[in-house]
């Protein structure tokens, strides 16, 4: 069993009833990490998490078309329940307890030791940088509407690295623009869709398609009455892509203000946004139903905002489109760098990616590295990879699950200033059906038509073992710097 980390402590140095338990050596290891460094508050966590998570209702719409508004609707009101909620309160109980930069990493390493840290920390970094290099594109071409070809060809790369550069901002010039970016930037996706939302509720004149679900003989102009043909592989993918992404939150905890309180409110206030962010749009794009919901792709909003209210609201979605790209990037770009500093703090990555600019307290290492794989990969087309990233996620998900049941039963008396109000294995039983939903999509990787996402999972999963090995990150071989720190 590993040494528990002594940066897991900070939160208990504000705590006076819990600050005799620390030894010395343990609080002078933690202190250094609280100076200038915690400035992430509970909205600004909320807004990085909201776009991690959600970023608004653009990429929903295929909820309702793989099997029905009904369906649709009652997947919105059971899946944050079954999944979001539970995952949610564990990130909330470990993040107070290891408030440490690397987050769930450091999770799966106190529970399994360095190795599995690692191969932790290695998927998840694969699967985020890779998802982030979607989010250029999709804004060139959803550009590419207003002027042609300007995505084909080397210009339509060129034009792409320079929105990924400029998506980057943010994170190149600080912490604290990063976190209150992503709070204005949800207010710029919100509004355009609380106005199309109200809109459409009150022209809509078709409450009935509510109860419809998709059958078999379902075409683009009539409903049917076949058997019903729901599309479980799309639907759940669609569900887990919109609704994936809490345990992000964890990540950059040392960078953030007052973690123990910080970090439950951020979480309830993403959950109940991202909830909404889809059950009113969704449901107010069915009963309006121009073009048919059997139609929708992941286009639909632009299209349902020009039928509904011209130009004018096709403009206004247009802006939530492109801001919702933009948060979703810079918060991914945020969490896939605290990844790797918080796995070089941990010793399960190079010192190199320590580094911080001296004005910003950037990691510019981490986010360098981050920038150069977008730039390398955003020329790419993506419809096959998704799948593989979808994949990676969900083991690394399963991995951090099964962790916070081991860290329950293998460090019961570390202190915890928020813990789920419910036994181990009543946790554990909550779990079953998340895990098993994640399970079932690592499995239709390897169902599909293309043999090519199966052996990239395959891929990762191997060149991420033998790196752990080439480099020593075993039980055997391995030493925590921040045992190290604290002993000397």
């Amino acid at each position: 069993m590993s040494a528990p980390s002594p940066v897991a402590y900070n939160a208990a140095l504000s705590d006076e009833n819990h600050q005799e338990e620390l030894s010395p050596d343990c609080q002078r290891s933690s202190l250094p990490r609280l100076v200038n460094r915690r400035v992430l508050t509970t909205f600004s966590v909320a807004a990085v998490c909201y776009f991690n998570v959600s970023g608004g209702p653009i990429g929903s719409s295929q909820i309702f078309s793989s099997g029905g508004p009904l369906l649709g609707m009652i997947a919105l009101a059971i899946f944050p329940f079954i999944y979001c909620i539970p995952l949610a309160l564990i990130t909330a109980e470990l993040s107070t307890t290891y408030p440490e930069n690397g987050g769930f990493t450091v999770w799966v390493y106190q529970a399994f030791g360095p190795f599995w840290g690692f191969q932790e920390g290695v998927w998840a970094w694969v699967s985020g940088a890779i998802d982030n290099a979607i989010y250029p594109g999709l804004t060139v071409q959803l550009l590419a509407t207003y002027s042609e070809n300007i995505d084909t060809g080397f210009k339509g790369w060129c034009i792409k690295v320079a929105v990924a550069l400029f998506y980057a901002l943010p994170n190149i010039l600080g912490i604290r623009l990063v976190g209150w970016g992503m709070v204005a930037l949800a207010f710029i996706v919100l509004i355009p869709f609380i106005i199309y939302s109200i809109w459409a509720y009150i022209v809509a004149d078709d409450w009935g398609q509510l109860h419809q679900v998709l059958h078999n003989n379902t075409t683009p102009t009539d409903v049917g009455s076949g058997i019903t043909a729901i599309q479980w592989s799309q639907l759940v993918n669609t569900l887990f892509w919109n609704y994936n992404g809490f345990a992000n939150a964890s990540v950059f905890g040392g960078e953030v203000a007052n973690p123990s309180k910080t970090y439950p409110r951020a979480l309830l206030i993403c959950t109940v946004a991202v909830m909404l962010t889809y059950f009113f749009p969704l449901t107010a794009s069915a009963v309006y139903n121009n073009p048919t919901w059997q139609t929708w792709d992941d286009e639909a909003f632009s299209t349902l905002a020009q039928n509904l209210g011209g130009d004018f609201l096709l403009a206004l979605i247009t802006i939530a489109t492109v801001a919702s790209n933009w948060g979703q990037y810079s918060s991914q770009m945020f969490v896939v760098s605290y990844q790797l500093t918080g796995m070089a703090e941990s010793g399960l990555a190079p010192k190199i990616f320590l580094k911080r600019a001296e004005r910003t307290d950037v990691p510019y290492m981490s986010v360098a590295l981050s920038i150069l794989v977008i730039i390398i990969l955003v020329g790419f087309e993506f419809d096959v990879v998704v799948n593989m990233t979808n994949a990676v996620s969900s083991m690394t998900i399963i991995v951090l699950l099964v962790a916070a049941i081991k860290l329950r039963i293998t460090h019961p008396h570390i202190h915890r200033p928020y813990m789920v109000p419910v036994s181990t294995w009543v946790l554990a039983l909550l779990l079953i059906i998340p895990v098993c939903m994640l399970c079932y999509i690592v499995y239709t990787v390897f169902i599909l038509p293309s043999f090519v996402p199966g052996v990239l999972v395959g891929s990762v999963v191997i060149l991420s073992a033998l790196c752990a090995i080439a480099l020593k990150i075993t039980p055997k071989h391995f030493v925590d710097p921040k045992v190290t720190t604290s002993i000397a």
